[in-house]
């Protein structure tokens, strides 16, 4: 029988690694880190069931560069005291447990990605560190209070060029570690409004030296010396692919989808894919999950470059398009509520090369297996409630609405086993929880009516 997503399930190539379908686990947080910032079982339980599921190429959760002023997620105890609750990768002393997690990774024909990221001024809600000597922003330029574009950013101060020089360190050091730990690429977030942005964008980049606005090769210079550096600690077989901004909305100074274009084909020199999105300042949030800004009701400037005729679904795929029209050859690809037949039909007309999925995979890991056995009716699929996001943002740990095994994966007591005695089960009551009580009864083999 004919597969009927024959490009989904083609394999691809992204630089050197080779990825046995189009399908991307595209990072998002999880706050599943072990009390001592380290991996653990029930993070490399959570990794592993994502990869069991079929995914071709996995990207681990954003790692900060350094600690703390790399991360964004902390957690307070009653006195003040915080620890963080997501990954770094500036210490030796880690690479042991992210082994783990990539041969997890790996049992399953799964290729193995971790995104990096520095937070730089973004502190939405309030999460970074509170501790004022602690609290040092370095970006590209010097921000004030009331210069910065929206209510969820720190001031900063412009780096100094010894601490330019620093932090590309901590870039190509994060990655070598990425590859002594057995990753197979690694992922240089410099997007949103995190560290790397405010180079790449006009509204935080006011430097006067080579590093500044005044060109597109400037403002791509400290991205493009953080892959360079990194490629000379890392072998030829390792991948190193960048998460950035196509364009940006309310501010005078936004990216717009033409400079992104021009952007996006200096970091391609150096890139082995790209993974595109927006950002828009502002109360909305930004562009992160392009649905959320349609609810409760749509606003009246919605990005006019996104395509909002499947209320979300697909909506970032003409950034893509204006990129790959603009001449750029790496792969590229985007995440924005992709589905096995919209990934498709994307892939078939050549507007993406690889497809992004985040919450698709959350609600169902098994998703990749099932689209490829022909059993689409057999998807749980993610309805778009983001709840997800919202305990991100509430700093809580990650869960699902529609998935109650979330983050569950390595407790016993989440266990299908089968049952020693099949019995005939009525469930009365067709909501969430009777729902998910005759799916566990009939998984374990009982007779569910």
């Amino acid at each position: 029988m004919k597969q009927r997503f024959q490009k989904l399930f083609e394999p691809g190539m992204i630089g050197p690694v080779k990825v046995k379908n189009r399908i991307i686990k595209t990072a998002n947080g999880t706050s599943f880190v072990d009390p001592d910032q380290t991996v653990g079982e029930r993070m490399i339980t959570y990794y592993e069931r994502l990869a069991k599921g079929g995914v071709g190429l996995l990207v681990v959760e954003s790692c900060g560069t350094e600690y703390p002023l790399g991360i964004q997620h902390v957690h307070y105890d009653a006195q003040g005291n915080y620890e963080g609750v997501q990954l770094h990768m500036d210490d030796d002393r880690l690479i042991p447990g992210f082994k783990r997690l990539t041969d997890a990774i790996h049992r399953h024909d799964c290729k193995a990605s971790i995104q990096f990221q520095h937070a730089g001024p973004w502190n939405p809600t309030g999460l970074l560190p509170r501790d004022p000597k602690i609290r040092d922003i370095k970006c590209a330029s010097a921000m004030t209070e009331e210069e910065l574009p929206g209510p969820d950013f720190l001031p900063s101060r412009e780096m100094t060029r010894d601490e330019l020089e620093e932090q590309i360190n901590l870039w190509a050091g994060a990655a070598e570690r990425a590859y002594r730990a057995g990753f197979d690429a690694c992922e240089f977030n410099h997007g949103t409004a995190h560290q790397g942005n405010t180079f790449l964008s006009r509204i935080w980049n006011k430097r006067t030296d080579e590093y500044g606005p005044q060109s597109f090769e400037n403002r791509t210079r400290f991205l493009r010396r953080c892959i360079e550096e990194a490629r000379k600690r890392t072998g030829p077989e390792f991948a190193i692919h960048v998460i950035m901004n196509a364009v940006e909305y309310n501010h005078p100074r936004a990216t717009t989808l033409e400079e992104g274009v021009e952007l996006a084909k200096y970091v391609a020199e150096v890139a082995d894919g790209l993974n595109l999105r927006g950002e828009r300042y502002g109360h909305r949030g930004g562009l992160i999950q392009p649905d959320r800004i349609l609810y409760p009701v749509p606003p009246d400037d919605l990005p006019k470059d996104y395509d909002w005729s499947r209320n979300g679904r697909g909506a970032s795929v003409p950034l893509v398009e204006a990129v790959k029209r603009g001449g750029v050859k790496i792969p590229v690809w985007t995440a924005c509520r992709l589905d096995p037949v919209l990934g498709e039909e994307y892939l078939q007309k050549g507007s993406l090369d690889f497809v992004g999925m985040t919450r698709r995979l959350l609600a169902d890991p098994d998703l990749p297996n099932k689209a490829k056995e022909g059993r689409i009716n057999d998807i749980r699929w993610c309805n778009g409630c983001l709840y997800c996001f919202d305990c991100r943002n509430r700093n809580q740990v990650l869960a699902c609405r529609t998935n109650p095994y979330l983050g569950r994966e390595h407790l016993p007591e989440f266990q299908i086993r089968p049952v020693k005695k099949k019995k005939k089960v009525l469930v009365i009551g067709g909501g969430p929880s009777g729902m998910e009580a005759a799916r566990a009864a009939a998984q374990r083999g009982h007779d569910v009516t």
